[in-house]
């Protein structure tokens, strides 16, 4: 008996001896992981395989000792050390692999994992999916101790997503929060990088002025010795778009000293290479640009997202129109089109839009539980006030009846309160129900505006398709100015469901649209220049849709008619604020003229009639001038909108 006795304790004492080897062993591995990670993060990122290799040690020991929550954190670091290399795939993979780690042991702190998800996907074009874990990201930092640097980094993302798409005024929102993040955490070179985002997010907006201004906010940048391409590319464009190009000399100077210095990533080279591209556009030496064209087509491949591609195909028919090479600008203007209408989709939008909805439900739903334990704490506190006051009443009888007064008085109030809460609640919930009707309607407006725009283009093709049944001049003719009419109208419907704004159209884009429709529809040897002297005019859909089908026939008729057997002739387009709500159209040619009594004897002519009929529906003044050539003018004011039409 006492041999079994002395053999149990002997068993019970080996055991007891394993399991501490057992954790001093598991210590030690941590332990040597620690280290590892340590010399990781003091290696230069210029030192990248054995900054990696260091990572990758600490990361198998943790998974060996089975700790999920560091091996997880190490493969994170692993994501954001191959995403400094533009390796983007395997930053990725090492992101994605951090949140299902975390996921699975129900560890909730992934704002590092998802910002790094929506910096690589974006930029391998995946908008949806990069704003998805962006907003994510953006949603964990209010239950998270977020790192000033990586929330600043964040909301430049999401400011350069929504840039991007052209939310630009979403985008700025965001890039004002980054910048105040970096400046909070003293991160010089974060804010200079968010500053220069701003202003490239400006000057897409057309407010060259104020991209200036963000430029020159603090200490000035001056071109020196510093290879500073970012802000280099940013003061060339700048200056070009201001016409300021004496300027821009400087800096584009200086930016071609860097692009043969030392190695830059892909999206350094693009931002030099599409500066320097636009100065030599603007300064008349386009024909300079193809080499630099020819490396964007090389870099193109490395991520082929379609804002890029985009972006490249509409330098490159800048480049070919400044160059003469008009049916190369066609194309390439045509590809361009079909890629921004595959980013700018309307389903795009709406899914984006429904993103972005969730995520603010998402966020409302957090703060109303908050709102609710705030509420069952004061419920608790009132409820401790109630019984200290019956004790109260308890204790002094002499003043019962008065406290009980004062008791009833209190319920009543309570009861009033509950009843006031009960009707607010109700006009919170009808205020929900009417902001919803508010978004379905301006996204019915948009799906309208696409699928007239669609009608349209349908109705364009069949008639094409008729004219090649058709031997009889006229009716092809007939045929063709229809088709003019309706591409005019379509273009007005086009604006409208590709933007936010469902009221108005920009004339001044408006009219430069359809003088490329018009170039590119008639086939002729003339060279016909088209000079555009437009002010920036917001019109109603009511007034936009007599104005374009005015410009379609002026236009057209000077095509057709006002340079008989000229190679050359100009036509120059002017819409000018008058002032006083008064606007002037002109349309006019240096070429043949018309006889004398001509508007008199033409009275009868469809196109004459046509637009001495859509001048009185914009209640303006039709006028002839016949002085080295034709012009047409147009006097009107605009039309007050109506209050419902401003959705």
């Amino acid at each position: 008996m006492k041999f079994y006795i002395l053999l149990a304790s002997l068993l019970f004492t080996a055991t007891c001896l394993s399991q501490n080897l057992g954790k001093q062993e598991a210590a030690r591995i941590k332990q040597q992981a620690e280290s590892y990670k340590t010399l990781g993060l003091n290696e230069p990122f210029e030192a990248f395989p054995k900054k990696v290799g260091y990572f990758q040690k600490a990361a198998s020991l943790y998974k060996k000792v089975g700790d999920s929550i560091e091996y997880a954190q190490t493969l994170c670091e692993l994501s954001v050390i191959y995403n400094s290399v533009d390796s983007i795939d395997v930053s990725i993979d090492y992101a994605r692999q951090a949140v299902s780690i975390k996921k699975r042991v129900k560890y909730n702190n992934l704002f590092n994992e998802y910002t790094m998800l929506g910096l690589n996907l974006r930029v391998q074009g995946k908008y949806k999916e990069a704003l998805g874990y962006a907003l994510g990201a953006e949603k964990t930092a209010d239950s998270e101790d977020v790192n000033q640097v990586w929330l600043g980094i964040l909301y430049n993302l999401i400011g350069t997503i929504y840039s991007e798409l052209n939310y630009h005024d979403k985008s700025i929102e965001y890039y004002k929060k980054a910048i105040e993040q970096a400046q909070k955490s003293n991160d010089t070179e974060g804010v200079y990088a968010i500053k220069i985002n701003t202003a490239r997010g400006l000057l897409e907006r057309g407010k060259a002025k104020e991209a200036l201004d963000i430029l020159n906010n603090g200490p000035k940048y001056t071109p020196g010795n510093d290879c500073n391409v970012e802000y280099l590319s940013m003061y060339v464009l700048t200056y070009c778009k201001l016409k300021q190009f004496n300027r821009a000399k400087p800096y584009y100077d200086q930016l071609l000293k860097c692009s043969t210095g030392k190695r830059k990533n892909h999206i350094e080279k693009e931002k030099v290479y599409y500066a320097i591209i636009q100065y030599l556009i603007q300064t008349g030496q386009a024909d300079k640009t193809y080499t630099y064209l020819d490396e964007l087509h090389k870099l193109s491949g490395t991520h082929n997202d379609l804002y890029n591609l985009a972006e490249l195909e509409m330098t490159h028919y800048q480049a070919d129109s400044a160059t003469g090479n008009y049916m190369g600008a066609i194309a390439h203007l045509k590809e361009f089109k079909n890629l921004n209408d595959s980013l700018f989709n309307i389903n795009s939008a709406k899914e984006l839009g429904d993103l972005q909805l969730k995520y603010e439900t998402e966020k409302k739903d957090k703060n109303i539980k908050l709102l609710k334990k705030q509420s069952e704490l004061q419920n608790e506190r009132i409820n401790n006030e109630v019984i200290v006051r019956y004790v109260f009443i308890a204790s002094l009888v002499i003043l019962f009846i008065i406290l009980g007064l004062l008791y009833s008085r209190y319920c009543t109030k309570q009861r009033n309160n509950r009843i006031l809460e009960a009707q607010q609640a109700e006009i919170n919930r009808k205020n929900t129900v009417l902001q919803h009707l508010v978004e379905e309607k301006e996204w019915l407006l948009k799906e309208i505006h696409h699928r007239v725009k669609n009608n349209l283009q349908i109705v364009i093709s069949l008639l094409n398709t008729q004219s090649a049944y058709l031997d009889n001049e006229d009716a092809l003719l007939a045929i063709q100015n229809s088709q003019h009419r309706m591409q005019a109208m379509s273009l007005i419907h086009q604006k409208l469901y590709q933007t936010e704004n469902l009221s108005t159209i920009d004339m001044s884009w408006y009219i430069f649209e359809l003088v490329n429709y018009l170039k590119e529809s008639f086939d002729h040897e003339r060279k016909i220049k088209f000079k555009l002297d437009t002010d920036r005019v917001e019109l109603d859909v009511a007034q936009a849709v007599p104005l374009g089908l005015i410009l379609n026939e002026a236009i057209s008729n000077a095509i057709k008619y006002a340079f008989p057997g000229r190679e050359k002739g100009k036509v120059s387009i002017s819409l000018k604020n008058l002032g006083n709500d008064c606007y002037r159209l002109i349309i006019a040619d240096n070429g043949v003229g018309v006889p004398d009594g001509f508007e008199d004897q033409e009275r009868e002519s469809l196109g004459m009639n046509l637009m001495m009929g859509l001048t009185g529906q914009l209640d303006g003044d039709f006028k002839l001038e016949n002085n080295n050539g034709l012009a047409v003018i147009i006097t009107f004011t605009p039309k007050q909108q109506l209050p419902d039409t401003a959705a």
